[in-house]
């Protein structure tokens, strides 16, 4: 079982009333995504527990808005922000994306989103969980064209998602005039791949983007040192 909460270095994540804990990939996740400090907006995309709006503030000094549809984790994620050095920047609104994109006029710098992973395997039967990691309430197209209205003209967006989802991902895209690349491949270990990451913008993505592949341990199942560079600033216990 996971605990109920999740030390960083600066902040504090209670996870008991969410149904994504938080996870390594998440934490890889938030610690690599590009970030321009001249970015003044952020959006998390169904945030969970607030972990990745919570990187984030730690690394820049946007204001950042947090959108969560499932009540017990939004009010976690409130007070996960509340608790935190950063609770002027974050804001979290319990809705669904679909909802809040409705009302709100907000354009974005930078997107991010931990999307539900899969869309046609099995259930578990845990309506919070597969609601956090099935497809059912937010489809990769509905998702899409959020992103595409939200998102500013010369705007980033990045996604976590499952390898085996990502030609559905790029197709609808495309679909509503996004460019996509992947930016990232991530690997358990040097042979084991878990997780893309992808980049997405209105205009071109420059041509000379390079895939970075980050690999999590090393055949020592110890952290390797691009793991530990990136999350030095995050994890307690990894050298500075």
């Amino acid at each position: 079982m996971a605990n109920s909460w999740f030390q960083f270095k600066q902040f504090l994540v209670q996870q008991d009333k969410s149904a994504m804990k938080v996870c390594t990939d998440s934490c890889v996740f938030g610690a690599t995504i590009p970030v321009d400090q001249k970015t003044t907006s952020i959006l998390d995309i169904g945030t969970g527990t607030g972990l990745l709006a919570l990187m984030l503030a730690q690394r820049t000094e946007a204001a950042i808005d947090a959108v969560e549809m499932h009540h017990d984790a939004a009010q976690q994620a409130a007070a996960n922000f509340f608790n935190s050095p950063w609770k002027e920047r974050l804001t979290i609104h319990e809705a669904s994306i679909q909802d809040y994109f409705k009302v709100t006029t907000k354009q974005y710098g930078l997107i991010i989103c931990n999307p539900p992973f899969f869309s046609a395997s099995l259930k578990s039967g845990n309506a919070s969980k597969d609601m956090a990691w099935h497809q059912s309430h937010l489809s990769v197209e509905e998702l899409m064209q959020v992103t595409a209205f939200m998102l500013k003209t010369d705007g980033d967006a990045y996604m976590l998602i499952s390898i085996y989802e990502e030609e559905n991902f790029i197709r609808a895209a495309e679909a509503v005039g996004l460019k996509t690349v992947r930016f990232l491949s991530m690997y358990e270990n040097e042979k084991k791949l878990i997780r893309y990451v992808l980049h997405l913008r209105k205009d071109s993505i420059h041509a000379g983007t390079n895939e970075i592949k980050f690999v999590i341990r090393n055949s020592g199942n110890q952290y390797t040192e691009q793991f530990t560079e990136a999350l030095k600033d995050f994890y307690l216990h990894l050298d500075r």
